[in-house]
C-alpha cells in the first residue's frame, strides 16, 4: 500500500479525490503522458479544492460558472475559454444555469513546446488565470468532435484535435485575454523553446517529481540529467518561465493553500508536508508570498460566504486533494 508521500505515487496512480489524496503534492503531478483530454459535459460543484499537472482550458456554455482558484473566487463568463495550470488548488462553486461545459486538459511540456505568445506562457506558468477577450472562439460542436476523434485509435486524428486546440489558443494570443488572477511575474522572453531545451526540461520535471518528498538541490536535478547546474537553471528558466526554486516554493506554497482551507490540520503537520523543514520557514515564506499569516488565511478561507450559504464547511467534504485531470470533478453539494 503506497503513503500519500510514496514518490512513485504519481499522477498515473491517483485514480480518485480521496481524504489520502489531499496529501498529493502539486509537485509529484508531473506526467510524461502526452495525450490531450477533451470533454464536453454538464459542470457540477467541486466537493473541495483540488490539482493535477496538467494545464486547463474551461468554456461554459448556457451562463457563467464560478471558481475559487487559491483561495479567490473567479467568474468564467459563458463561451469564453479560460485557461490555468492545474497544478494550483481549483474548486467549481457555483454552475449557474449553464448547460454543458467544454474541458480540456494539455500536459504541460506539451503546452510549453506550443508556437504560443511568450507572455501568455509566462503568465500560466506564473499561476495566473487568463479569460479569452472574445466569446464563441470554439463551439460545442467541435468540443463534441475533439471528443470523438481523441478516443480513436488513429494518431492523424489524435494530432488533428491538437493542432485545432493549438490554433484555438493562438487565436487568443491574437485577439486578447483578460487576467482573473494574477501572479507577480517577471518579464517575459521572447526567445523561442528548442526541442532540445523542452527534453531537457521534460527530465527536469520528471525528477523533481519522483522526488518531491526529498530534499531537493539544484546540482542534484543538474546531475541526473548531465548538465552543468548554470546550464540547466538557464534551460528550465526558459522553458518554464521561472527559475527551478521558484516553482518548488509556488507549488508547496500552493499545495499549503489547499490544506489550510480543507483540512484541521496544524500549521506545523501541513509545513512538513508540503515540504517546509520547519513552521518558521513555512510561515516566513507564506507571508512573502501572500501578506497574511498562514492562521489569517485558514481563517479567512472557512468565513467564505459560498460555504455559509450551503450551510456546509469544507471539513465537511472528504472528497478532494490530487486527481489525475481526467475524473469527473464531483457531485454537487447538498
Amino acid at each position: 500500500m503506497k503513503t500519500p508521500t510514496d514518490p512513485e505515487l504519481t499522477l498515473e496512480t491517483i485514480d480518485a479525490y480521496s481524504t489520502e489524496s489531499v496529501t498529493v503534492s502539486p509537485l509529484s503531478l508531473y506526467s510524461s503522458y502526452d495525450q490531450i483530454d477533451v470533454e464536453l459535459r454538464p459542470p457540477h460543484e467541486m466537493p473541495g479544492y483540488h490539482w493535477h499537472g496538467q494545464v486547463e482550458v474551461n468554456i461554459p456554455f448556457g451562463d457563467d460558472v464560478e471558481y475559487i482558484i487559491n483561495g479567490q473566487p473567479l467568474l468564467l463568463k459563458a463561451g469564453r475559454i479560460c485557461l490555468f495550470w492545474a497544478s494550483v488548488p481549483h474548486r467549481l462553486t457555483d454552475p449557474g444555469q449553464s448547460h454543458n461545459m467544454g474541458i480540456i486538459n494539455i500536459p504541460i511540456h506539451l503546452f510549453l513546446s506550443w508556437p504560443l505568445s511568450r507572455e501568455l506562457l509566462n503568465q500560466i506558468t506564473h499561476g495566473a488565470v487568463l479569460q479569452s477577450s472574445r466569446p464563441g472562439l470554439v463551439s460545442e460542436f467541435e468540443l463534441e468532435r475533439w471528443t470523438s476523434e481523441m478516443e480513436q485509435s488513429a494518431p492523424g486524428r489524435q494530432q488533428l484535435v491538437a493542432d485545432e486546440i493549438c490554433l484555438m489558443l493562438k487565436r487568443i494570443c491574437l485577439d486578447g485575454w483578460e487576467r482573473l488572477l494574477s501572479n507577480q511575474c517577471e518579464k517575459s522572453s521572447s526567445q523561442g523553446v528548442s526541442k532540445h531545451s523542452q527534453f531537457y526540461v521534460r527530465q527536469m520535471l520528471a525528477y523533481i517529481a519522483a522526488n518531491h518528498d526529498s530534499p531537493l538541490t539544484i546540482q542534484q536535478i543538474a546531475d541526473h540529467i548531465g548538465l552543468h547546474a548554470n546550464y540547466a537553471m538557464g534551460l528550465f528558466q526558459r522553458v518554464m518561465q521561472l527559475t527551478i526554486k521558484q516553482y518548488i516554493t509556488a507549488m508547496r506554497i500552493n499545495h499549503a493553500r489547499a490544506l489550510l482551507s480543507d483540512t484541521d490540520r496544524t500549521i506545523l503537520d501541513i509545513s512538513l508536508t508540503v515540504g517546509f523543514n520547519s513552521s518558521s520557514r513555512f510561515y516566513h515564506t507564506f507571508q512573502r508570498y501572500l501578506g497574511i499569516t498562514p492562521t489569517r488565511y485558514r481563517v479567512l478561507s472557512r468565513e467564505d460566504h459560498r460555504w455559509l450559504q450551503k450551510g456546509v464547511s469544507p471539513l465537511q467534504n472528504l472528497e478532494k486533494g490530487a486527481c489525475d485531470g481526467r475524473n469527473p470533478v464531483g457531485t454537487s453539494l447538498k
